[in-house]
């Protein structure tokens, strides 16, 4: 009776090796999937993202382009500011300028009224 028991315990452990080694060989394979399923998911997302980059560094380009374009601008109103300076200390007499304008884009209607003060002061 005892030779049984033993042999029934080793049939037990030998069909739960079997089930664990399913189990685990299962268990592989799903992972194995799921790193595939990962792998295809994390490549299209690269691929997205690698898009949101350039479109970044294409505006970061465009960027500095307005900067350097804002620079060499406020470089060329600056010598004008002292060229108009040194026209008035040479005058003694205030020098008519146009005025500052902060609208980017002005119709002609605009345009009209920021005339009418400069056509006044020069008749």
């Amino acid at each position: 009776m005892k030779g049984d028991a033993i042999d029934r315990l080793m049939n037990i452990i030998l069909q739960m090796q079997l089930n664990l080694a399913h189990v685990t060989a299962t268990f592989q394979q799903q992972t194995y999937e799921v790193r595939q399923q990962l792998e295809v998911i994390f490549e299209e997302e690269k691929k997205v993202l690698d898009r949101c980059l350039n479109a970044i560094d294409d505006r970061l380009k465009e960027c500095s382009t307005f900067v350097e374009d804002y620079k060499r601008h406020y470089a060329a109103l600056s010598a004008m500011r002292e060229q108009l300076k040194r026209l008035e200390r040479k005058l003694r007499s205030p020098v008519t300028t146009l005025p500052f304008v902060f609208d980017r884009e002005l119709d002609v209607s605009s345009f009209e009224r920021l005339a009418e003060p400069i056509e006044a002061a020069a008749a």
